[in-house]
């Protein structure tokens, strides 16, 4: 299952309407709190994850998943321009960056990388 996690519900119907049309299986969260829930899932193989979110947000959410040691790769999606990806990068978790608007072609290519990374893992 791949988890798509963003607080702007358009995003999330998106993004999982692509996804599920390539054959995947696709799970939304609003929040780093249900996201959290869902990570734990064994069948959950990659995470599409938008970094500000109200209750827990993205960097929060990298920070329970290191701690629980879930070793998920992870697809940062970030609406504006100041993260730091070299910071972020010492999740080990963080496998690509998406600049919000992105396209959906670079999306589907960075799930297929992380699904492959995933396979790797035992995840």
């Amino acid at each position: 299952m791949i988890l798509v996690v963003d607080d702007d519900q358009a995003i999330c119907t998106l993004v999982k309407t692509v996804l599920e049309n390539q054959g995947y299986r696709v799970a939304t969260a609003a929040d780093g709190v249900e996201a959290f829930d869902l990570v734990k899932s064994a069948t959950c193989r990659c995470v599409l994850l938008d970094m500000n979110m109200p209750r827990i947000n993205g960097a929060e959410l990298l920070l329970l998943m290191q701690a629980e040691g879930l070793k998920v790769p992870t697809i940062v999606m970030a609406g504006f321009e100041g993260f730091d990806e070299k910071e972020l990068k010492e999740f080990g978790n963080v496998v690509h960056f998406l600049q919000k608007p992105f396209s959906m072609d670079d999306m589907l290519k960075m799930v297929k990388h992380a699904l492959a990374a995933a396979a790797t893992t035992g995840r």
